[in-house]
């Protein structure tokens, strides 16, 4: 006995596998994460005013809460906390007439020619293997588009680069 419709039937096969693939690899995807009081009380410490937009974990060698945060609707920061509250490292966004000159000229002289899209000032208060530091350091994520592709660049407050002129190659 001839299979005639073996096409279809294989066509829904395939889609049934894809299906359940699919919500198998997002089954984790969009559950909140519990923050403990501690790591809330370190955000609030750094932020009293705002919010927790989102939080998920994200591991640096070792498991860290990332902290989306916002007030009166607009993004603030996102802050990345270890379990212990320990914050490691807090990121927002800079306007780019705001970056320290030492940044611009770094950034000016390492994408000549670029076009600065938008920064982001990243502040460290402890390394990954989480020591605290006594003093946070703090750098700029500048992201530019140069010969119609985009580019990330990091510099330090002083004008060091810290991680040199990364273009995309997809565009």
């Amino acid at each position: 006995m001839k299979w005639k419709h073996w096409k279809p039937v294989g066509l829904v096969v395939l889609v049934a596998v894809v299906v359940c693939a699919v919500t198998y690899a997002a089954k984790d995807e969009g559950k909140d994460v519990v923050l403990p009081d501690v790591v809330t009380a370190a955000i609030k410490a750094l932020y009293p005013g705002a919010a927790v937009e989102e939080a998920e974990w994200g591991e640096e060698e070792l498991k860290v809460y990332e902290v989306e945060l916002e007030a009166n609707g607009e993004d603030v920061a996102e802050v990345t906390v270890a379990p212990d509250g320990t914050i490691v490292e807090v990121e927002t966004e800079v306007a780019v007439g705001e970056l320290p000159q030492a940044v611009k000229d770094a950034v000016a002289l390492a994408a000549e020619g670029a076009e600065i899209k938008e920064a982001e000032k990243e502040v460290t208060y402890a390394v990954v293997t989480l020591v605290k530091l006594d003093d946070p350091t703090t750098s700029y994520e500048v992201e530019l588009i140069k010969n119609g592709k985009e580019c990330e660049i990091e510099v330090a407050a002083d004008g060091t680069i810290l991680e040199e002129l990364e273009c995309d190659d997809d565009d």
